[in-house]
């Protein structure tokens, strides 16, 4: 019997994290990685391999030629369902995680999502579960410097998304609440870039994906009024943020950084995205944030039903134009009685 090298165990080692903490931010079990560091397991799985070395940040291009030395091809989209359905065991306890613009910011809004409940949001416009995945993979990403890397790298992005949009699909149809506030002038600004003049000159076929994201959101809120909240504030947060199971036991907190500039040309390895924490002094610091996002409702009271989401939506739209193509949008979704999205 072969002996492979033990280059998962000294990894492991050298991060300085205990085996409870490499099992809840991997998904791989507390006893899988006794055994794998006591030397019981002498060749591990390709999708445990891939998925310690995704939760200690290692890139794609880093991982394949570990794998090769356990004897295992390059990962390719066959490995991806393993990859997720550990991810879909991973918790969030203790100290703060650190979160990156990498893919491990979509692997930790996935986790997040696996574990449902009332989700409450605070961002500049309405969640991101509502991008079409066209829109979505139109977003800027750092290039693996291997063209075989760089292939599994967009196919993963792709299926990690779906697999988000899956587990919201689940989660709306177990019954969970969405609650999402945002900044009235932040929404307003992101509309013009995208949908305005200079938009419309540069890439058309963007502003249909962005009237396709917004019908989404307004789609579902007709839909499941008492399911799908849009608040529209006139409040501007200091972070984005997003609150995990806001009614449960043990709440956790996603916020993220506003980064107000890109340049393409000049990716880091690593880009900070933001944190993630479960501890109480942290979430309560957020809920207490969202209870002045509630407190400043009355300005915008008109706004914020169902309709009146609608009616203002549509009214920014039809000021660059665009109203006539929201309606479209908007009237193929609401064909639909249950929860429908580009």
């Amino acid at each position: 019997m072969r002996n492979f090298p033990d280059t998962l165990t000294q990894i492991i080692e050298k991060s300085d994290l205990n085996i409870n903490r490499i099992s809840q931010i991997s998904g791989i079990s507390n006893t899988y990685l006794i055994k794998l560091l006591k030397n019981k397991i002498n060749h591990p799985g390709k999708d445990k391999i891939a998925s310690v070395l995704l939760a200690l940040n290692y890139r794609i291009t880093q991982i394949n030629p570990i794998l090769a030395e356990y004897d295992y091809m390059p990962l390719n989209p066959h490995d991806i369902p393993e990859i997720l359905r550990n991810n879909r065991k991973r918790k969030f306890e203790g100290r703060i995680v650190p979160q990156f613009d990498y893919i491990y910011f979509e692997m930790a809004m996935a986790a997040l999502e696996a574990m449902g409940g009332t989700k409450i949001m605070v961002k500049n416009r309405p969640s991101g579960i509502f991008l079409p995945m066209g829109l979505y993979m139109m977003k800027e990403f750092p290039a693996e410097p291997d063209d075989e890397a760089a292939k599994f790298f967009m196919t993963f992005t792709h299926d990690i998304v779906m697999e988000r949009k899956t587990l919201f699909m689940e989660n709306c149809a177990k019954g969970f609440q969405y609650e999402t506030y945002m900044c009235k002038d932040c929404l307003e600004e992101s509309l013009k870039k995208n949908i305005g003049p200079d938009a419309m000159k540069t890439s058309p076929g963007k502003v249909d994906l962005f009237t396709r994201y917004f019908a989404n959101a307004v789609s579902a809120s007709l839909k499941f009024p008492d399911q799908q909240l849009h608040r529209v504030v006139k409040r501007c947060a200091r972070f984005e943020f997003i609150i995990q199971d806001a009614q449960g036991k043990n709440p956790k907190v996603s916020f993220t950084s506003d980064r107000k500039h890109s340049y393409s040309h000049n990716w880091e390895q690593l880009n900070m995205e933001g944190f993630l924490s479960n501890a109480p002094e942290i979430t309560d610091l957020f809920f207490n944030d969202v209870e002045k996002c509630r407190n400043v409702m009355e300005e915008t009271a008109s706004i914020n039903t169902p309709e009146g989401f609608h009616a203002y939506i549509r009214s920014l739209f039809d000021a660059h134009d665009l109203g006539r193509q929201f309606d479209r949008a908007l009237a193929r979704l609401m064909e639909y009685q249950g929860l429908k999205l580009y």
